[in-house]
């Protein structure tokens, strides 16, 4: 369902008892509806995962460790025929072979909601008692896609140049 279950937690809590300082958990956790957790990642894209993720961290600090988690958004990797079965996005509609979706290309609404949405899937971790995150920005997720002009061939402020690519992700990192 989305959720750090219990396996999962005694996982990274027997790694705290170890000794070890940080522990990095939820790899791609997705932060907005339109990403759903389709390969099995967490979903951060509401409140009801802050309880999960309390006692994750709770688990975590008892042992003297720190934690945090990753935000991700699929952006064109993503199915569209899972969860709520909202189209996949992407800044162009460039398809996407290995998962076979042809994305929306992103609107101003749908920039300006994701980024607000990596702001949230970041709060619901502070309020969960995580120490951090970590936002992914590689492995042809959003904010690569945006990076990459053979995925991004947009003509405004979000395209053709360096500079513009990398707005998505700066706006993405003052959200938080």
């Amino acid at each position: 369902g989305g959720m750090p279950a219990e396996r999962y937690r005694l996982y990274h809590e027997e790694k705290a008892k170890g000794g070890i300082g940080l522990t990095l958990f939820g790899g791609s956790s997705a932060v907005s509806i339109d990403s759903p957790a389709t390969f099995g990642q967490l979903d951060l894209s509401s409140d009801r995962v802050i309880p999960h993720l309390a006692r994750f961290a709770g688990a975590i600090h008892t042992h003297g460790a720190h934690t945090f988690c990753q935000l991700s958004h699929a952006g064109r990797r993503t199915r569209w025929d899972v969860a709520d079965w909202l189209p996949s996005v992407s800044p162009s509609h460039v398809r996407e072979a290995e998962h076979r979706t042809f994305p929306k290309a992103m609107e101003d609404w749908d920039i300006e909601r994701i980024v607000a949405d990596y702001g949230q899937g970041a709060r619901r971790c502070r309020e969960g008692g995580l120490d951090g995150v970590e936002l992914l920005f590689s492995g042809s997720h959003l904010p690569l896609q945006f990076f990459s002009p053979s995925t991004n061939r947009r003509q405004d402020g979000y395209g053709g140049t360096l500079a513009n690519r990398m707005r998505f992700a700066l706006e993405v990192v003052g959200e938080g």
